[in-house]
């Protein structure tokens, strides 16, 4: 069992056992007794406080996730930025027309840019998968770069960046629901 879920576990348990014992202390009174009052308000924090608990368990097992998501975003995406940076200066060191600094510093810009995105429990995964295309975009602007594919793939690559630019400014939230109102 994970460290994590143990946590958890342990502290739902104790959450529990509280609400138990000031159940058992309010029951040791009647209705109208002058000590009724105050034990069922103490009952009714314990319930609030395990119900406010329950409310934060899955936001607290999906966090180690979470953050392995994060570290994988941020480090693609730096690491993609590192990558055009290199090819910026492949660009000149193999005498390059300069045109194509107009393909390698937007996508330097941008990627930089959305490396540092929010990554949080409900969108992680959504942003672990788009590093996915940022690969095979970058991938596609260093083989044009270094003349391995013809210079046409620029328009594929133009593509590339709008959905990407798309994806990321729409979210998770608004791809699914868009796919739930078809």
């Amino acid at each position: 069992m994970s460290k994590v879920r143990h946590e958890i576990e342990a502290k739902y348990r104790q959450l529990q056992q509280r609400l138990l014992a000031r159940h058992g202390e309010t029951a040791r009174y009647e209705a109208g007794d002058e000590n009724f009052g105050a034990e069922y308000a103490r009952l009714l924090q314990a319930a609030d406080e395990l119900l406010a608990f329950e409310k934060t368990i899955p936001a607290k097992l999906a966090e180690p996730e979470r953050q392995l998501s994060e570290r994988i975003v941020r480090i693609s995406w730096l690491g993609q930025t590192a990558v055009a940076l290199v090819l910026i200066v492949f660009t000149f060191a193999l005498g390059h027309s300069a045109w194509w600094l107009v393909v390698l510093v937007p996508h330097c810009i941008a990627t930089l840019s959305l490396s540092f995105q929010k990554v949080t429990d409900k969108n992680h995964r959504f942003y672990r998968h788009l590093t996915i295309g940022l690969h095979l975009e970058c991938l596609l602007v260093a083989l044009i770069t270094l003349s391995v594919i013809s210079l046409w793939f620029v328009i594929l690559a133009i593509i590339g960046w709008l959905v990407l630019a798309v994806t990321v400014s729409e979210g998770p939230g608004d791809a699914v629901k868009k796919g739930q109102s078809r």
